[in-house]
C-alpha cells in the first residue's frame, strides 16, 4: 500500500447564529487520504469575540461510498478552563456534488452528542447543513446554512439556525 500524501490547510470558519450568537474558529488541518477513506486532525482557536475563547482539537474520519457520497465522524474537543466539552458528530451519509467548474454543492445530515465536563452532562441533537463551495486555485470558499435540533422540528427560533462561511487555503 503506498504511503498517503498529507494534505494541509489553514481554515477560518465563522458560524453566525440567528439568535445573535457567533463562533469563529481558525486553525490548521492535516489530512491523510487513502483510496476510499481519510483521517484528519485539526488544531485551532475558537472565539465568540466577547467572553469565550477555546482551544479546538478535532479528529475526523471519512469513508467514501462513491465519488459523491460518504460517511464521516468528527470528534471535537473545545478546551476552556471554565467549560470544556467533547462533541461526537456522525453523518451516515453526506453528499458532495459538482455543479460547475470548481464549484460543488454539499449536504450533511448528522447526529451528535456533546459531553460537558463542568456539569457532567450529555446532550444530543440531530442537524443538517448544506452549502456551496467554490475553489480558486489553492483557496476555497464555502457558504452554508445550518439547522440544529431537527428533533424539535417545530422550534424554528434563531437558536436553531445559522449561516456559516468557511475560507481555506490548501497546501
Amino acid at each position: 500500500m503506498p504511503e498517503p500524501i498529507i494534505k494541509n490547510s489553514v481554515t477560518i470558519n465563522s458560524f453566525q447564529s440567528l439568535d445573535g450568537s457567533n463562533l469563529t474558529i481558525g486553525g490548521v488541518e492535516q489530512k491523510f487520504p487513502f483510496k476510499k477513506a481519510s483521517v484528519s486532525t485539526f488544531l485551532g482557536v475558537g472565539t465568540n469575540f466577547e467572553d469565550n475563547t477555546n482551544l479546538v482539537f478535532d479528529v475526523k474520519g471519512s469513508v467514501n461510498y462513491n465519488k459523491t457520497l460518504n460517511q464521516n465522524l468528527r470528534i471535537r474537543n473545545n478546551i476552556n478552563g471554565d467549560n470544556t466539552t467533547t462533541q461526537i458528530r456522525y453523518s451516515p451519509i453526506s453528499v458532495n456534488v459538482p455543479i460547475g467548474e470548481n464549484t460543488s454543492f454539499y449536504a450533511n445530515p448528522h447526529y451528535s452528542g456533546k459531553y460537558n465536563y463542568k456539569n457532567k452532562e450529555w446532550t444530543h441533537s440531530a442537524g443538517v447543513f448544506a452549502g456551496i463551495t467554490k475553489k480558486f486555485g489553492m483557496t476555497s470558499f464555502s457558504i452554508e446554512a445550518q439547522r440544529y435540533n431537527v428533533q424539535d422540528i417545530k422550534n424554528n427560533s434563531g437558536e436553531n439556525w445559522s449561516f456559516n462561511a468557511i475560507l481555506s487555503y490548501n497546501f
